[in-house]
């Protein structure tokens, strides 16, 4: 079973939280707090890995009639904690649970009492006939008389003979789709969960416990192992019959009852208990790791997380069950060679069919080492978690594959787009690598620290559709474009076009005085670096007045570039290497445009006032 989505009420901070995409790869983002080691937390305790503590009760459903559906069935006050999945399953998986493609699972936790695991499955309308393994030999009983089902002669009186005799005749009656108990067959299926706590106070003897009980329970799902198990199940059972007999008259004697019934289930689940590690470095004798310093602990850990690839990817060959590999912040405290070893690890960890990989990280390099597809986005607002996942709400896979390769084609960053609050298009090669120049240069510190993401649409009307996707998801988005641009029929990024996609000249920056960038430049400026980089082939010096005579053409760049290649061996090949070459020139803020300039502090306004962007919420 591969777990594909996950839906969290009232567990920490996820008070309501729908539809989790989970990948084979899944990047968990975003600040402190926000919820990401809540869902980690979450999915240990759906797979039955962790009990239900107190303190993880939220208290969000309290006073929120809208959201009764987070309080008990009872209708008391008691909150109801629910974790529900959504798993695809292997062949053989489909065959051993009956199931086609994919099954729900949820635990639930009603405050005070115990934990319950649920499957999503068609079961009788009547809710009398439910859950029947599940009665005591009276209660059977009881019910087949109001039913009016007596057993077959051959039928001995026992519990076993009435379950057979009242399931055959719930599976002729009218069936519904409904949450029920899961069956253990469902249980023994659930994926095994390796959860590794990248803090350094993550022992290697929990990593290494960890490692060897999902092995272990690995094991226990194989054919003969499970046949095994049961035969031990059923001895001990046996053993315990006479003991069950005492302990029912007991009870009838002392408390002077009819009947008393006792029915026990055994079941043995493995695992790893008594564990000692001790290293020894070269030369030296070797000592126990709880002796060693944080430093090798540390290390021993990774090592740890990387050779538990090669076992974990040996599943079972009937490809029943699989593993979710959970780190939770596993850069703290290491350099950049040791995050790539990580980014290795996850890629090759989620490379196997029956594996899942989940990271909770704030490392950019971990979030830009992945597809955007992959990365889910917490926020949180007033201490409630929401997801944000880039395209979540779109079904269509050829859309969000579309929108993850434009992203890449424009040369943007998963940590970019999560967090920028403005988005800033420039139409060619020339803006995008002039502006950050002459903006520094006017300001003293890069554009990107002005909250501004500037991105290079070329022309492109894949771009445009990007901008348009970027907007319905709440980042504010204008356009930098030359003044002649918006009006100019040619132009991609004429009016009629930016209108198609919901934009208009409001959404616009205009540079150019009066039609493109180039025009802003004195003409002294480009007398200055036309003689330092594209000298006369006479060796005569270039003037003003030979850039002054060439503004009258409605393209000055185009002229004054024609004129360089003319007159000069050293000309630039391309038009826009022009603005390129003066821009590094300058020097001073006041050598920067009084034009360019008030661009920019446009564009700073509108950065600012964009804030803090939070993008759809998924639930």
């Amino acid at each position: 079973m591969r777990l594909v989505e996950l839906s969290v009420t009232n567990f920490r901070s996820l008070g309501d939280v729908q539809g989790i995409p989970i990948h084979k790869q899944t990047i968990l983002t975003g600040h402190n707090d926000c919820g990401k080691t809540a869902t980690l937390d979450a999915i240990a305790f759906l797979l039955g890995e962790r009990a239900m503590d107190d303190s993880d009760i939220s208290d969000f459903a309290v006073g929120e009639p809208a959201r009764a559906a987070l309080l008990s069935e009872e209708g008391g006050g008691q909150r109801t904690v629910t974790v529900e999945g959504r798993f695809v399953l292997s062949p053989a998986e489909e065959r051993t649970l009956g199931v086609r493609d994919s099954l729900r699972v949820r635990r639930r936790h009603v405050e005070g009492e115990n934990s319950r695991l649920e499957w999503l499955t068609d079961v009788p309308r009547n809710p009398m006939l439910r859950d029947i393994p599940g009665r005591k030999l009276p209660e059977l009983r009881e019910l087949a008389s109001e039913l009016g089902v007596r057993l077959g002669k051959d039928q001995p009186n026992l519990k076993a003979s009435w379950v057979e005799t009242l399931e055959a005749h719930a599976a002729g009656t009218e069936m519904a789709a409904d949450w029920v108990g899961a069956p253990e067959t469902v249980a023994s299926a659930l994926p095994q969960l390796l959860y590794f706590k990248g803090d350094a106070a993550e022992s290697p003897e929990a990593v290494v416990r960890s490692i060897l009980t999902a092995k272990l329970r690995e094991y226990t799902l194989r054919e003969e192992t499970r046949q095994k198990i049961s035969d031990l199940e059923e001895e001990f059972s046996a053993l315990l019959k006479d003991d069950v007999v005492r302990l029912q008259k007991l009870v009838e004697e002392r408390c002077a009852l009819d009947a008393f019934t006792v029915d026990p289930g055994v079941q043995f689940r493995p695992a790893v208990h008594g564990l000692s590690l001790t290293a020894a470095a070269p030369g030296q004798r070797a000592v126990s790791l709880t002796a060693a310093g944080s430093g090798r602990s540390r290390r021993v850990s990774l090592a740890l997380w990387e050779a538990s690839q090669a076992l974990l990817s040996e599943h079972a060959e009937d490809g029943v069950g699989g593993v979710i590999i959970a780190y939770d912040e596993p850069d703290t405290h290491l350099d950049y060679d040791h995050q790539r070893r990580i980014m290795e690890m996850i890629k090759v960890s989620a490379s196997t069919a029956q594996s899942t990989v989940i990271v909770a990280t704030h490392s950019l390099n971990l979030i830009d080492g992945v597809d955007i597809q992959d990365i889910v986005h917490l926020s949180s607002r007033n201490g409630r978690a929401y997801v944000q996942s880039l395209g979540a709400e779109d079904d269509d896979e050829e859309t969000r594959r579309f929108m993850s390769n434009m992203a890449l084609s424009l040369g943007f960053r998963n940590s970019v787009l999560l967090h920028e609050r403005c988005f800033v298009g420039v139409e060619g090669p020339t803006e995008y690598a002039a502006l950050p120049i002459l903006f520094k240069c006017a300001f003293g510190y890069p554009m990107q620290s002005a909250g501004i993401a500037l991105w290079n649409c070329r022309g492109n009307d894949g771009a445009l559709s990007f901008a348009k996707f970027l907007k319905e998801h709440r980042r504010t988005v204008v356009f930098l474009v030359d003044a002649d641009t918006i009006h100019d029929k040619q132009k991609q990024f004429n009016i009629t076009h930016l209108n198609k996609q919901g934009f208009t000249e409001a959404d616009c920056l205009f540079l150019g005085d009066p039609n493109e960038l180039e025009d802003v430049f004195g003409d002294d400026q480009w007398e200055e670096t036309m003689n330092a980089l594209w000298p006369r082939k006479n060796a005569q010096q270039w003037t003003a007045q030979d850039v002054t005579v060439l503004r009258s053409d409605g393209k000055f760049s185009k002229s004054l570039h024609s004129m360089l290649r003319q007159f000069s061996e050293d000309a630039p090949s391309k038009k826009e290497n022009m603005v390129i070459e003066l821009a590094r020139r300058l020097r001073q803020p006041s050598d920067v445009p009084p034009a360019l300039v008030k661009v920019f502090q446009d564009a700073i306004k509108v950065a600012r006032d964009a804030g803090l962007a939070y993008w759809p919420e998924g639930g």
